[in-house]
């Protein structure tokens, strides 16, 4: 079986060196050289890596071969359906590019729980500057994606940036005041842009524990798992 790397621009231009990504299902250590000798030939520092079926032979070779698990995902699905959040003093509306200068606590929580930020040679920083990019991209673009944030009176208290097709999902939330009822509210903001129709949340970092917790409580529950790794070209395989 073989195995296409395919180079990443946008990432590449935004971390500062070349990257790409490819599948690793069917891995084998022949693909596995195969891959190693397509990053090089393109230049690549970085090769993002994926597995999407939870195979524990494939997840050992990739990693004997230098691939570095940095991440396990989880996906999460929710039917249509009611939704009643908990009472919370904090209130959600759509964010605007003008809301992003108060924007930097909520999303400076989130690089721990990012596979950039599990990965020293990123680190968090390289994380939290990932997730703002994102936050920035949704208040600018209030089609294919939305920015909700909540507040209080005292300020922000968190916010979610959310994605319409092909189902409504949310897939970065950061919360500054936690155990307020701030994370229902913003769940809540996505159930009405979907119109009460079926959501998707994810992917989240399976050793988030309060997290997973916390969408099942939505009403969410596990729909896909899916492997990450990172290959660094000048770290050399052991096998």
């Amino acid at each position: 079986m073989t195995a296409r790397v395919e180079p990443l621009p946008w990432d590449s231009e935004f971390f500062g060196f070349p990257i790409g990504r490819v599948a690793l299902e069917g891995a084998t250590p022949e693909m596995l050289r195969a891959v190693d000798e397509q990053a090089r030939d393109l230049g690549l520092a970085c090769v993002y890596g994926t597995l999407d079926e939870i195979d524990t032979d494939e997840a050992f070779l990739v990693q004997a071969h230098g691939h570095r698990l940095v991440e396990v995902a989880l996906r999460f699905g929710r039917p249509a359906g009611p939704f009643t959040p908990r009472p919370t003093t904090s209130r959600v509306r759509r964010g605007t590019p003008e809301d992003l200068p108060r924007l930097e606590h909520a999303i400076s929580v989130l690089g721990p729980w990012s596979r950039f930020g599990s990965d020293p040679r990123f680190g968090h920083e390289a994380a939290r500057r990932m997730f703002g990019a994102w936050v920035e991209r949704a208040a600018h673009d209030g089609e294919e994606h939305l920015l909700l944030i909540a507040e209080d009176d005292d300020g922000v208290t968190g916010l979610s940036t959310n994605v319409r097709t092909p189902v409504h999902r949310v897939d970065l939330m950061g919360v500054t005041k936690p155990g307020t009822g701030a994370s229902q509210a913003l769940m809540n903001g996505l159930f009405e842009w979907a119109d009460g129709g079926p959501t998707e949340a994810g992917p989240c970092a399976a050793r988030n524990i309060a997290v997973l917790r916390y969408v099942e409580g939505c009403g969410f529950s596990v729909v896909a798992c899916q492997y990450k790794f990172h290959y660094w070209l000048d770290d050399r395989p052991s096998a």
